[in-house]
C-alpha cells in the first residue's frame, strides 16, 4: 500500500501554496540571473566558489568578454583556489558564466555559474 493510497494523510498539505512549485522557483532563479544589460550599463555579479562567495562588476560592451573587476576578497578566494589566477572574465560565448583567467594553462579554464546578477545604471 503506498503512502497515498492512506486516507486522511495530506503530503504537501499546504506548503505548495505558501513554497510555490518547483517550477516557480526555477522561473524565479532565472530571471534574476537573466536582468536585462546594454551596452555601457554597470552590471554587479556574484557567483559561487567551494570556498565561498565572490563579488564583483564589470561594464557591459559590444564585444562582450568584459573583464570582471572582483573585490579584493573575492580575488583573494580564487587565488587560493586557482594560484596561478590573473582574473576574470565574463564567458565568452555565454554569459550566464564567469570564466577564470588562469597565467599556465594547464587545461580548460575554470568557469563558475553567474549566481545574481544586477544592472546598476551607466556611463554618464
Amino acid at each position: 500500500m503506498a503512502v497515498s493510497d492512506i486516507p486522511g494523510i495530506d503530503i504537501l498539505g499546504d506548503q505548495e501554496e505558501t513554497l510555490g512549485t518547483a517550477e516557480d522557483l526555477r522561473e524565479e532563479v532565472v530571471l534574476d540571473t537573466m536582468q536585462y544589460e546594454i551596452v555601457g550599463s554597470m552590471v554587479k555579479i556574484e557567483f559561487e566558489t567551494s570556498l565561498g562567495l565572490c563579488t564583483g562588476h564589470y561594464l557591459s560592451s559590444e564585444l562582450g568578454h568584459e573583464e570582471i573587476n572582483l573585490e579584493a576578497e573575492s580575488f583573494d578566494r580564487l587565488r587560493k583556489l586557482f594560484p596561478a589566477c590573473n582574473g576574470a572574465f565574463v564567458h565568452p560565448h555565454n554569459r550566464d558564466w564567469v570564466e577564470v583567467s588562469l597565467a599556465e594553462l594547464t587545461g580548460a579554464l575554470p568557469e563558475y555559474k553567474i549566481y545574481t546578477r544586477v544592472v546598476t545604471g551607466g556611463i554618464v
